[in-house]
């Protein structure tokens, strides 16, 4: 049966030397594996004695960066198909592997520095194993630099103790001589003030994320082949969507619409994806009313072709829970339709705003009148959201459902 995996370029090489498959038996021989000892001081070997089974074993969500990054060295030099598959399995999820995020993130970046063309010309077997969103993160994390994340996690958790500082102090601060109005009016000001400079800011902050998109897109081949390959992975699957949509076959609506970076989101504006996506659905040689506009113009009237004609026909035949959040619609949200992780991050806001109903589907799923999505949720993490806000009633029902 023919791999799903696009080989290295090594593998397909004629005059590459064939990598080395190690049999059963020399996996058995740790003669020359060193020798430690388990968490519970038993003796052990640290090593299987091939590094693709080590990094099987010994890669997990605790593990760092430079360990994951050095076994995937070591194995990628024993067998690099194998490897890659290892890759894969690292973000499995719906039961086809770890669902380890950041240790996939991480083997990805390290691929797209070492083997740039093996990492672009797999993302379709790669979206198999994990979701479409993978990708503008994976470009994201390459034009920012690969700590992104926790960066802006701690930015963001040192503005909140610096908020809650204030807080503090404010409670303790004395009566103020000023009058009400006075302090009304100040504020007020204020307000005006930190309004105009974070607009500038915000202003200033989206040229630069263009001009680093587009400086990076423009002088490194390796970053454009991958942003290219990301955009054909996008719009091949949003143009069959739109044929499925129109000819009433909404159940072979793949995600692709979902995970679509939305014009001028986040990552929009740090990867300038949509533009690449939208002219790749509606191309100046197919369209005869692009014919002879200016560049700038055409990209504007596709991209919010993509919004209006692909995106939200798509996502409002998903049923995705977004689409009703944003709307304020709850009556009308399906539950039956949110998947797993969306129902783990949203069961609080739906318990504050359509109690009633969310309560009685809850119900129903304990109870088998109906299904709740658990497919990508570890049964640990099920296990943790018993003590959620929600008391645990949307992990009792997944565990139900399970």
């Amino acid at each position: 049966m023919a791999s799903l995996l696009v080989s290295p370029p090594e593998l397909r090489d004629a005059y590459s030397v064939t990598p080395k498959h190690t049999t059963s038996a020399e996996v058995k021989d740790h003669s020359s594996s060193r020798r430690g000892r388990t968490e519970n001081g038993a003796d052990t070997y640290l090593s299987a004695g091939n590094p693709c089974l080590d990094f099987f074993f010994h890669v997990v969500p605790s593990s760092s960066k430079k360990d994951i990054e050095k076994r995937l060295v070591a194995a990628w030099d024993h067998d690099p198909l194998t490897t890659l598959k290892l890759i894969c399995n690292l973000r499995g999820v719906r039961g086809t592997g770890k669902s380890d995020k950041e240790g996939f993130y991480t083997a990805a970046l390290w691929l797209h520095g070492c083997h740039p063309k093996t990492l672009a010309c797999n993302l379709d077997s790669l979206s198999k194993f994990g979701y479409f969103k993978d990708f503008p993160e994976i470009l994201y994390r390459i034009l920012e630099g690969q700590d992104i994340r926790e960066t802006q996690k701690s930015e963001w958790n040192e503005r909140k103790r610096g908020i809650q500082r204030l807080s503090r102090a404010g409670k303790r601060k004395k009566k103020p001589t000023v009058t009400r109005e006075l302090r009304i009016a100040n504020a007020v000001k204020r307000n005006q003030v930190e309004k105009e400079r974070a607009s500038l800011d915000r202003k200033d902050k989206k040229i630069e994320l263009v001009m680093q998109a587009f400086t990076r897109y423009a002088h490194d081949p390796e970053y454009r082949f991958l942003h290219e390959r990301v955009s054909d992975l996008f719009s091949d699957h949003l143009r069959r969507d739109m044929e499925f949509l129109s000819s009433g076959e909404t159940n072979k609506i793949s995600l692709a619409a979902k995970w679509c970076p939305s014009l001028d989101s986040s990552f929009d504006k740090a990867t300038l994806i949509c533009e690449s996506i939208a002219k790749k659905l509606f191309p100046r040689e197919s369209f005869s009313e692009y014919e002879g506009v200016e560049e700038a113009h055409y990209a504007y009237r596709v991209r919010d072709r993509l919004r209006k004609q692909v995106l939200v026909p798509l996502r409002k035949t998903l049923q995705l829970p977004e689409v009703y959040m944003g709307a304020k619609d709850w009556e009308s949200l399906p539950y039956n339709r949110v998947a797993s992780v969306a129902m783990k991050s949203y069961k609080e806001t739906f318990l504050k705003h359509d109690a009633e109903r969310f309560q009685k589907y809850l119900e129903d799923a304990k109870s088998g009148k109906t299904t709740i999505a658990a497919g990508a949720v570890l049964p640990h993490e099920i296990i943790g959201e018993l003590n959620g806000g929600d008391g645990g009633q949307v992990a009792e029902a997944m565990e139900t459902n399970g």
